[in-house]
């Protein structure tokens, strides 16, 4: 009779376990199913506000010059590669080319002959300059045993100086515009470009009437995040360039001549990247330059 009693307080403390612990699944999956409602409202919301904010910025007359850098007569884009003008600098390219006043000139300091098809990419480069708005007498394409195509490969910033300072002057350029110190990808071609350009800066070799940019180089979920990166660039960036889907358009079509290049994942770069529809820069300045070199330290 003892042993009945204690069976049945126990079956109990069991049974209340089991409500208890369902309970619990209960309020865990409710909990669950509300945050992800959130989440999805959150999400949905912010994708209206990038698409709502895209189409005032990108075609709103009132707000089409806000960002613009100033007073740029001749501009001397600097790349490391033939399609490097497509994939990182399309945007501000294609808005200065509009600009009546603006003459581009452009240096690629390789042909980009890592897999041997460097004759190949340099008819791409002009081709693709053609839709772009660059003239051909105004490309300039280096082939130097000093500055090889190669991701590994740290160019010699005085030899890249030197070569920049001699368009700069040649040319008359008011405004440079290159690569930050991360080169976007980090490619070290890309990061030399940006060093020759601080060198100068930091020398003062830079005629006074020049000045230089950076393509400010941003996180990989940024990176892929098309129009969505386009509020922050807003709010986060001095200067920056948004095209609208038309020239969105042109922008694909100039990468497209880049026909050895246009794989299928630089098809997916060109449709997902936010480099396809904004850029954004900095100022080369030296007190930055000076800030950098004592964090490096």
């Amino acid at each position: 009779m003892s042993v009945m009693l204690e069976v049945f307080p126990l079956n109990e403390r069991l049974e209340d376990l089991r409500k208890l612990s369902d309970l619990v699944v209960q309020e865990t999956f409710k909990y669950a199913k509300e945050t992800m409602e959130h989440l999805t409202f959150a999400v949905l919301a912010y994708i209206g506000v990038c698409v709502v904010f895209y189409f005032a910025t990108a075609y709103l007359k009132i707000s089409s010059n806000y960002g613009h850098l100033r007073t740029v007569k001749r501009v001397l884009f600097v790349t490391a590669h033939p399609d490097d003008e497509c994939m990182f600098f399309g945007p501000v390219i294609l808005k200065l080319a509009q600009q009546g006043d603006c003459q581009m000139f452009l240096l690629c300091l390789s042909e980009g002959d890592y897999n041997q098809e460097g004759s190949i990419r340099r008819q791409e480069l002009w081709d693709s300059c053609k839709i772009l708005g660059i003239p051909d007498s105004n490309i300039t394409l280096c082939k130097s045993s000093y500055l090889p195509d190669d991701p590994a490969v740290r160019w010699r910033e005085d030899i890249v100086a030197n070569v920049l300072l001699n368009h700069i002057e040649a040319l008359s350029i008011d405004t440079v515009i290159t690569f930050d110190k991360l080169g976007v990808s980090r490619h070290q071609n890309h990061v030399s470009i940006f060093y020759a350009a601080a060198y100068l800066c930091m020398e003062r070799k830079l005629p006074p009437y020049c000045k230089a940019y950076a393509l400010e180089s941003i996180n990989t979920l940024r990176k892929y995040s098309a129009m969505l990166d386009i509020p922050i660039s807003y709010l986060m960036s001095s200067y920056l360039y948004i095209i609208s889907l038309r020239e969105r358009k042109t922008l694909k079509l100039a990468m497209a001549a880049h026909k050895s290049q246009y794989v299928w994942f630089r098809k997916l770069y060109m449709n997902f990247s936010r480099y396809a529809i904004v850029n954004t820069f900095k100022e080369i300045e030296i007190l930055d330059l000076e800030l950098d070199l004592e964090l490096d330290d």
